[in-house]
């Protein structure tokens, strides 16, 4: 996966999406950093590089990587929305104890009613962690 500031912007012009120093951060931080973050947490770790940053900036930018196809929102935790960069069909596993949500990958794709056609769809597993079953 390439990362660099150039390879971003390509990503976003290809999309659609007009490439800006804050987009290009905000779209990195998804890529190298697959903890499904808030996009509190992402505005909190850019700040210390991007002090002009504001919270609008990362949760329109946010907005527009999802409705463009860049990232995913999950809602997996009622009310508090999370970004994912990798936007190939996965699921997705919350542990309920500690909070960790991590990918998983699908061995066979959903598909919707006969009839309809699907333009999303979100597979959530909730339990309990390796970790937190000792």
């Amino acid at each position: 996966m390439n990362t660099s500031p150039a390879d971003i912007s390509r990503i976003l012009a290809e999309a659609g999406i007009k490439p800006s120093t804050q987009r290009i951060a905000v779209m990195r931080y998804l890529m190298t950093h697959r903890t499904h973050p808030t996009a509190d947490e992402i505005y909190r770790a850019l700040l210390p590089d991007y002090p002009t940053i504001s919270r609008t900036t990362v949760y329109n930018t946010l907005k527009l990587l999802v409705e463009q196809k860049c990232a995913l929102m999950i809602d997996i935790e009622s009310g508090n929305a999370r970004y994912d960069g990798t936007t190939t069909p996965h699921g997705h596993f919350l542990c309920t104890r500690c909070g960790h949500i991590s990918d998983f990958e699908l061995s066979v794709l959903p598909v919707g009613p006969a009839g309809t056609l699907t333009t999303e769809a979100h597979i959530y597993y909730k339990g309990l962690c390796q970790n937190c079953q000792d």
